[in-house]
């Protein structure tokens, strides 16, 4: 293309050398212009489509160790929706839910929050064994996501009759990394019968307070 405008110059270039500079300049200038939007448009055209449903599910199913952030990262925007959708898919096989329930702690959106707030809560009274595993991955992830009500949410776990629950209920509150914590982890060491989540209790209390902090009160 400049070999274009470089013949076209020696045969019609004006006489004057100001007006030639500033010609050449603006004709070479809209050439590059040119070039780099055909570049772009030829990026837009070879980008990767979105992932579907059902690619997404296969590559769960495909997979034993879930998936990690720089993974869920490359599934792009719309990835967030369709693992809450596997999550809470009682037809899909339950190693699936829990990896998909997993994934959804590095979806950080609003949307993302919404849902695993809305589970915790849906899914605290029930007794089904799978509802209690995703309830446990939920809690995780809710507390790594942390947000205005995560503390409240969280805390209504304290008190389940699940000892597995309640520990990651109370490991997902230390996630939170917030002082507001506070109050419902030590209003459960005050009464907590087992020793696992008792010793998690404390050591969250320090994680979130410092070494002093996982001391019961006297």
């Amino acid at each position: 293309m400049r070999r274009g405008f470089a013949i076209f110059w020696r045969v019609r270039a004006p006489t004057r050398p100001h007006l030639r500079e500033a010609l050449w300049r603006a004709a070479t200038s809209g050439a590059l212009i040119a070039v780099l939007l055909g570049v772009a448009a030829g990026a837009v055209q070879g980008a990767a489509p979105p992932i579907g449903r059902a690619e997404l599910q296969a590559r769960l199913e495909k997979t034993s160790r879930g998936l990690s952030a720089s993974e869920v990262a490359e599934l792009g925007a719309g990835a967030g929706p369709l693992l809450a959708q596997i999550a809470d898919d009682r037809a899909v096989a339950s190693p699936v839910r829990l990896r998909a329930m997993a994934a959804l702690t590095y979806v950080r959106t609003p949307a993302t929050h919404d849902f695993l707030e809305a589970f915790v809560i849906r899914k605290r009274p029930s007794s089904d064994a799978v509802d209690r595993a995703l309830l446990r991955k939920a809690a995780i992830a809710l507390g790594w996501q942390s947000g205005p009500r995560t503390v409240e949410v969280l805390a209504g776990l304290l008190d389940h009759d699940d000892a597995e629950v309640r520990l990651d209920a109370v490991v997902a509150l230390g996630l939170t990394r917030t002082r507001r914590a506070e109050k419902p982890l030590r209003d459960r060491l005050a009464i907590e019968a087992d020793a696992a989540v008792r010793a998690q209790i404390e050591s969250q209390l320090k994680t979130l307070l410092g070494p002093e902090a996982g001391k019961p009160e006297r």
